[in-house]
Parts: C-alpha cells; structure tokens; sequence
C-alpha cells in the first residue's frame, strides 16, 4: 500500500508509476480546483520521470508552479502563506529505487494521504501533453537563502557536511558555502543513484564518510543530511555519533536560556534527560506521539517553540513550525562557544539508552496485550503504542507508521538493567 499515514511511498514503476502520477495529479487537482500549488521534486530517478506526468493531471483543474529541485523545509518554507497546497517528489531516506509525495497545506502542516487523498483516489487513462517545465519556474530559494544569511550570520567553527548526493545539494549548500568559514563538503553533487550511501541520517554504515571526513581534516563537528533534508545527523570532533533526543536537550536549552517558560515539545521515545533538561532550565515539556503529522499539529496547538524527535527532526515556531536542520545546526553551534561537541555529548549522556530496535511480529495487538499483562504493575501509557514506566527502567512499544514493524525504545538508569531488561522484553515479543 503506497498510501501511508504522512506521504505516498513506493518502488518507482513497480508500485508508483507515471499512470499513478497522473492519475494523482488529477485527484489533488479537483480537490483544489483552481487553487494555487507549488510542485518541487527532491533529486531520485523516479521523481524527475514522474514529475511530467503529475503537472500534467495537476493541471486539469488547478495553477501550478515549478520550484525545481529542493529540499522538504524550502517546500514548507515556500508553500507557507504563499501557495494553497505544495507538493515534493520524494521518498526521503529510502532506497534510490523508491519515489513518493509529501504535501503540506499553507501553514506547512503535511496532509495525511491516507485520511485526505486516498478516498478520493482513482485512475485515469494518461493524456499525452508536453509540459514546458520552464514555464512553470518560480524562484523559491532565494528568500530562503535571505532568511538564513541574516538569522544565522557567520559560522567560525571547522564543519564538515555530508549532503549525501541528495536534494540539499542545491540551495542548502549555497547557503551553508557562505555561512561556514571552514568547511569540508561531501558527496555535494545530486545524484539520484546515491552512489556514496543511502541518504540515511540513522543507519551507522550512512555515517562512515562523514566520519572520516571530521577526523581526516580536524574538524570540530560533522552533519549529515537525508535524502530530501528534512533530518540532520551530527557526529563529533571524535567521530561519536549523538542522537536525536540529546540533540535536542541541547538545542532546547539554548533556546531556553532566551525564551524561559517557552513549550518544548519532545517525542515519547526520547531520553528523560530531555524532559528534565527544559524543566530544569524553565520550559514547558510537552510530550507527543511520534511522527511530524502529529508534531506540527500540538506545535500550533501549543503555540511551541520547539520540538525535537529522537529520528532527528528538529521542528522550529520562529520558521513555521516545521523541520529546520539548519536552525538546529546554528543552535548546536551555539552549545559549543565553551565546549567541545564531545562534552556536550557526554554532559546529557545520562542514561544508557538502547536505541530504536525493529522487530517483525504476526499479531501486533496480541503483542502490546502481553506487555502490558507482564508490567501491570508499573505505569503504563497508551498515547502511541504502550509505554511503560518501572522504577529504574521505561521503554515504549509501538507499530510503525510505514511499515510492518513493532519499534522498541528502552532506557536504564545503568548499563546491567538495560542489557537484562532488553532480553526480558524480546523474550515477550518474540513469544520465547
């Protein structure tokens, strides 16, 4: 099924082909008759083949307007307050074989395929029509450039950037050219075939060049874009990979020493060093289901200030409450005036943390049922599959939203309870 909770996803011609793209194009055109859209395409061989055939059945019913390639945050950064509905081409991290859709609504806020589109969805038979994309252009980067140029200034710090050959190789990487004084780029030119790595912040074997590059040339951090730059990965002067949850505690306390009392939302898979951390330093901690669908809706509810998720998104009020990896670097940055990176890592490294595990299972349900039998007796939450909170451990179990996966997320207050605890819950979901 290509029609997930936040985009359309699937293998380009096996699952998604130009049929489906015009037939999609048709569909969001008649929901939005004669409304204004943006349509940009991130960098993979199935989104430029694709992106004809979709204008073209956006163009049945509805304006529409030609960004070129550009990452997820220049879609929302442009769309806001200026289009009725943007639209990327795109299958963020996955496999070069894969293509997709994200849409997001004027105030950046995703539609949800499944709810939104779906229900509407039918196939039509393709209209042979040449589109002079040309035509279609419309300069979106430029404002975006201007906004970062004057918010961030200059960076002195020796920085090395992985663009992993994916969609912030355009306008990103403008940006970051003239923001940085010492800079080391990588695998810096778009290619759809991802020759170097998947464009995977998460994956440790997506992260070995920019390792490399940090210690080669001495450099006091390294981040890594995603392939369609919605997510920011950072590693240390030492080559240490931090995850997303202390990336946020860090960046959460930098904008809380300017904003005391400020709402910060975090995901529930996050560390409780992030939790303490912003009410230690006087914010609202706020917790949220995972995913940017849900996010971004509490953000604007919330009137938050930030929200960080341990897959390293890092969401932003004062840009439009969406994903801004460039804001989170400039914030990280900020963290480091008296410390090196590997400090700030070690300071909020407070727990022993097993990270995001994935386990294939037949009855999802009947698996969350036993857990909570065998923790009846600690606290258990159900806000986004079952969380459980025992005295010196707390972990959280719950269905993926893109796949057919059961995540677990577990964390101890010390090294021996992680290990035992982790083989406990295994046994309980594998049934052993």
């Amino acid at each position: 099924m290509v029609f997930k909770a936040y985009d359309i996803r699937g293998k380009y011609r096996e699952e998604i082909d130009e049929k489906f793209a015009y037939s999609l194009g048709r569909v969001i055109g008649e929901l939005y008759k004669d409304k204004d859209i943006l349509v940009g395409r991130d960098v993979r061989i199935g989104s430029e083949k694709l992106l004809p055939y979709f204008i073209s059945g956006l163009m049945e019913n509805a304006n529409v307007y030609y960004a070129g390639v550009i990452s997820t945050p220049l879609l929302y950064f442009a769309t806001k307050d200026s289009y009725d509905l943007g639209v990327s081409l795109t299958a963020s991290h996955n496999p070069p074989e894969y293509t997709g859709f994200k849409m997001c609504d004027r105030k950046a806020i995703p539609l949800s395929p499944l709810e939104e589109i779906k229900p509407y969805f039918k196939y039509y038979e393709v209209k042979e029509e040449k589109i002079n994309l040309d035509e279609l252009k419309v300069d979106v980067i430029d404002n975006y450039k201007k906004f970062f140029l004057k918010r961030i200034g200059r960076l002195n710090h020796k920085i090395a950037v992985d663009f992993a050959n994916g969609a912030t190789t355009i306008a990103e990487k403008e940006i970051l050219d003239e923001i940085l004084e010492e800079k080391v780029f990588i695998n810096s030119e778009p290619d759809g075939t991802f020759p170097s790595h998947l464009p995977d912040t998460l994956k440790e074997e997506c992260l070995k060049d920019i390792k490399r590059a940090v210690k080669e040339h001495n450099c006091e951090l390294g981040l890594i874009f995603d392939g369609d730059g919605d997510r920011l990965g950072m590693v240390d002067e030492t080559g240490e990979t931090l995850r997303g949850d202390i990336l946020t505690a860090i960046i959460a306390r930098e904008i809380l020493k300017e904003k005391r009392g400020a709402k910060i939302i975090y995901d529930l898979r996050c560390s409780k060093v992030v939790p303490e951390t912003i009410e230690k330093f006087g914010g609202i901690a706020i917790k949220c289901r995972v995913g940017h669908y849900f996010i971004k809706k509490l953000m604007h509810k919330e009137d938050a200030e930030f929200a960080g998720e341990l897959s390293n998104h890092f969401y932003f009020k004062e840009i439009g409450y969406f994903e801004s990896p460039l804001l989170a670097l400039y914030y990280i940055v900020k963290a480091m005036e008296n410390k090196k990176l590997s400090e700030l890592r070690e300071e909020f490294s407070k727990y022993y943390h097993s990270g995001e595990i994935n386990f294939k299972v037949k009855d999802q349900r009947e698996v969350l049922e036993r857990i909570k039998e065998v923790f009846k007796d600690c606290k258990i939450e159900e806000l986004d599959g079952v969380s459980v909170y025992c005295k010196n451990f707390w972990f959280n179990i719950r269905p993926s939203n893109t796949e057919p996966l059961l995540r677990l997320n577990l964390e101890a207050e010390d090294e021996e309870t992680l290990k035992e605890k982790l083989e406990e819950i295994k046994k309980i979901i594998l049934g052993s």
